[in-house]
């Protein structure tokens, strides 16, 4: 379990967020050619382990993920991207399998960016996440 699976359980999990995109477009890793719009797509920008002196049978993680939204019109981009922020901002211990301690921030939006030979509006935002992983 990492960062971008802790993102996409606590999307998927959200039911307000679900009504405008299907659990099973949103994605780990780029989206696929193709792909079914609109979509969300997650990927790890960075992670660091907090290294102790003692190191135990776990270790504190600090990771940035990125989640993008796909979509055909700009209102569509605008509204998921709301959705997210409301589903996943400043989720204190927030519960995901695998991991403990999962703490959820916003961190920095991305622009709108508009693909014009595809038709696809593009946004994103990125989170920042603490948690506590087995080594």
């Amino acid at each position: 379990m990492d960062g971008v699976a802790a993102i996409r359980s606590v999307l998927v999990a959200d039911a307000s967020l679900v009504t405008l995109i299907p659990d099973d477009c949103i994605i780990a890793g780029p989206l696929p050619v193709n792909a079914p719009l609109p979509a969300i797509s997650l990927s790890s920008i960075s992670k660091v382990d907090r290294n102790i002196p003692a190191p135990g049978a776990t270790r504190f993680v600090r990771e940035r993920v990125q989640v993008t939204v796909h979509a055909r019109n700009y209102s569509s981009q605008k509204a998921i991207l709301r959705a997210i922020r409301h589903a996943a901002a400043d989720r204190i211990d927030a519960t995901v399998d695998g991991i403990e301690g999962v703490t959820i921030h916003t961190e920095s939006a991305g622009p709108d960016v508009l693909y014009e030979d595809a038709s696809v509006w593009t946004g994103s935002q990125d989170f920042s996440l603490t948690y506590t992983e087995e080594r």
